[in-house]
């Protein structure tokens, strides 16, 4: 159970929910800009949107996803050697 007490806790539960987030959206945004440079259109932001071919959808999520998940992993493992543990 959190200690409510302990606000070093609840400042690195938070950084612990937010940081990985906003890793994840950086290299979304970045991944974007390259897809955007690779293919001179901007990455397909609903598949099902007209003009959109089930290429580009299943590429961009493909890359997005891939490398999104691997931003919050890594962001994930910095913290847990800086995070506090609950005895």
């Amino acid at each position: 159970m959190i200690r409510r007490q302990n606000s070093k806790f609840l400042v690195a539960a938070a950084l612990g929910l937010a940081l990985p987030a906003l890793a994840d959206r950086v290299v979304r945004m970045a991944a974007g800009k390259g897809f955007a440079a690779f293919t001179g259109e901007p990455p397909p932001r609903n598949p099902a949107t007209i003009g959109v071919s089930w290429g580009q959808a299943f590429v961009w999520t493909a890359v997005a996803g891939a490398l999104g998940g691997v931003a919050r992993m890594a962001a994930r493992k910095a913290l847990s050697r800086k995070l506090p543990t609950e005895h």
